[in-house]
This record gives C-alpha cells, structure tokens and sequence, in this order.
C-alpha cells in the first residue's frame, strides 16, 4: 500500500482516547483514510485496538478512490501510526455490536485521570456521561468525579470563571446542565469539606440530597470521614444496613480500591494487628497472574501473639507485590504472604504464607494473625490524600 506520488494529507496521530469518544454513541461502519496511500480507504467495522492505535477491523475492504474498485479483506490490523482520519459510512448506522462500546468504557474507566481532563471527555453527550460516571469501574475518588462532571457541565454552558464568580445566568446554565447527572455523583462518598467549599456553592445540589447527606453523617453516625465510609464497604456483612447504599460505594470494585495507593489495616481475632502498603494500583493487567510489581510494597505487623515488636517485611520479589482479583480483597505476594477474603469477618478463609515474597525477621505463617487461616474482626483502607512522590521512601 505504497504511494509514490505528491503528499497530499498531513500526518496525524490519532490519539486512542479521541477515538473512543468519538465512538461512544457510534455504532456505524467506518471509513479509515491510509496515510501511506491518498487515494486508498479501508473500511470496515472497529472491534479492537490497542494503546498505540493499532486497530483491528473486522467485514473490511478496500476502496479506491480513484477507480471505485472494491476488494474484500476480512479481519485486519491497520497501524495507528498509519492512520489520518476516521470517518463514518453511514451516520445513522446502528450495526457495530455493543461490545466495542463497553470496552470504550471500560478504556475510560481505567485510564480516568487523564481522560477527564481532555476537551473530548466535555463533549460527551449527557448521556453517555452518565452512563460512565454510574460505573463502580470509575477509577478516580468520588471528589474527582464531582470536580470532572463540573467541568462537563461548565463547558457545556461556556462557562469559564471559577464558581464564586458566577453571574446568576451562568449559574442557571450550569445548573440545568447538572441536572440528571448530579445524581449519579456519589456525594455520601465526598469529603465534607470538598463538599462545602466546592459542591453546595453551584447551587446545583437539590436540597432533599443535601437533607440525606447531613441525615446520614449526623454526629451520631460519624463524622463524614472518607476512611470510615470506605470501611463500610470493605466489610458489607458488619455494615449491611448502611453498605447497602449504592452512593456510599466506593467505586473500581466492590471490594478493591485500585485508582489509589492504599495501606491496608487488619485487626485479628485476637487483638493480632497487622498490614501491608502498596504504591502501585490494585487493577486489571495485562497478564493471566494479574500480579502487579512494586519496589516499595511492604507488610508490617503491630501486634502479634508471639511477643515480637513492631516489624516492617519488605518486598523480595518484586514482580509479584501483589495481584488483582475481583472478588478478593487486597492481595500481597505470590505465597499469598497475606490474602484477605471477601467477607473475611464471617469466614476463615483468608490466609498468610509469610515468608514468601516478603521477608524479614520472624517472619512465619503464623506472626501477622496468629494462624495460617483466620478471621478478620476488622479491616481498614487508607489511601494518602497526596500520592508519594516516586522519589521518596
């Protein structure tokens, strides 16, 4: 698919999350424009890419401008870096299969922190932003959340000044834009100062769901804490009443909080206390291990029953820190060195096989919960309100 005549198109990297969006609410045929080759279009039905663009159509054929002849192909791989522009056959279309949409999501979801920052997550239909932040695979906080869909709403209603400066017209316009997506933010899960200094000044927050926030973090219930809510959903058995609450969980999984770095706290049946720390993400990979490598991760013990002080295991083989599942809780070494189950209060299904990817002194299977197989009477996620910075220890 050589060309050796005049360059007529300039070069243009497509990045992958412009044409996730651009697809979204797409389901056509489309129509890929060569860069090596003017006057040659491929076209076909998008049903993969990966993260250098490289995209795998499937019924594709090729299409010469210049004789109207047509060549049937199949299923190929187009390199990203020879692409210059995508383009629809049929607008209305509605053809292409919804897999290729969910995946679209789920690119989204995983890669949120940047993707929300990009003019095209402001162009997004309101209902495709609602149907991405009602996804428990959002991987941002729920502050974040807030402060992406405030963004969508104040490009929407070309509104660029900072809230304390809006006239009463600009207020209206994002407030109208807000409306039917302000209720998929889980505002039980932001912080009560974000909440009062970045949240209630919009004025876009309906009074009956600001009334439910200050019902449920009354003094009698707790303080509005991010870590105590956060520990409602790691424990849903001991917490069932309130855990029920879809605003209150926290959202990348059910039991995992993977967008952030996360020490993790657990408290034995008797009285044993003892950790780990990560400083890369819990998250789907690539890999069929789903181990996930650290050089910093480490598991701790505070107390123990065997009478040793207050020790810091430190990470040995680095490629398996810890591992994925999505129906576990966190995960530390191939050994497991320390694996908590889901529902760990009700069961004695969690376990620790230290030393294996772990060591230090005293370590055994039996120092961190006093057993190999235990219960967990309590559990705590604590996620830095900073991430460490890479260069620090």
């Amino acid at each position: 698919m050589s060309y050796k005549g005049p360059q007529k198109v300039q070069k243009v990297m497509v990045q992958p999350i412009n044409l996730i969006f651009r697809y979204l609410q797409n389901r056509s045929r489309v129509q890929v424009w060569l860069f090596e080759n003017v006057n040659l279009r491929i076209e076909g039905h998008i049903v993969g890419f990966d993260e250098y663009m490289n995209l795998v159509l499937d019924d594709a054929e090729e299409y010469h401008q210049k004789t109207k002849n047509r060549k049937q192909l199949g299923r190929i791989m187009l390199k990203g870096d020879n692409i210059t522009l995508i383009q629809n056959t049929n607008p209305g279309g509605k053809t292409a299969c919804s897999s290729f949409i969910e995946k679209c999501f789920a690119f989204i979801g995983e890669n949120a922190v940047d993707t929300v920052k990009t003019t095209a997550f402001c162009n997004l239909p309101k209902d495709a932003l609602v149907k991405l932040i009602s996804s428990d695979y959002l991987g941002l906080e729920e502050e974040d959340v807030w402060r992406a869909v405030l963004n969508w709403a104040k490009y929407q209603a070309g509104v660029t000044q900072p809230t304390q400066h809006w006239t009463e017209e600009e207020r209206i316009r994002v407030c109208q834009h807000l409306s039917g997506v302000i209720n998929h933010v889980r505002l039980l899960l932001i912080d009560s100062q974000v909440f009062a200094e970045e949240v209630e000044p919009t004025g876009a927050v309906p009074i009956e769901m600001s009334l439910d926030r200050y019902d449920f973090f009354s003094p009698d219930r707790s303080s509005g804490s991010k870590f105590l809510r956060y520990r409602y959903a790691a424990l849903p058995n001991k917490y069932a009443e309130i855990c029920a609450d879809k605003r209150l969980h926290p959202r990348v999984s059910p039991f995992l909080f993977p967008s952030s770095q996360i020490l993790s706290r657990d408290k034995g049946m008797r009285g044993e206390i003892c950790g780990g720390f990560s400083d890369v993400a819990w998250g789907k990979t690539n890999s069929k291990a789903q181990y996930i490598a650290s050089e910093k991760s480490f598991l701790f013990t505070l107390t123990n029953n065997q009478d040793i002080p207050p020790t810091k295991f430190e990470i040995v083989k680095k490629s398996f820190a810890i591992c994925y599942h999505p129906d576990i809780g966190p995960i530390f070494g191939a050994g497991a060195d320390l694996l908590i189950s889901s529902n760990c209060n009700v069961n004695k299904e969690s376990y620790s096989n230290l030393p294996h990817s772990y060591e230090g002194d005293h370590a055994s299977n039996q120092l961190l919960m006093g057993d190999y197989h235990f219960s967990v009477v309590d559990y705590e996620v604590f996620t830095p309100s900073h991430p460490v910075p890479k260069s620090n220890h």
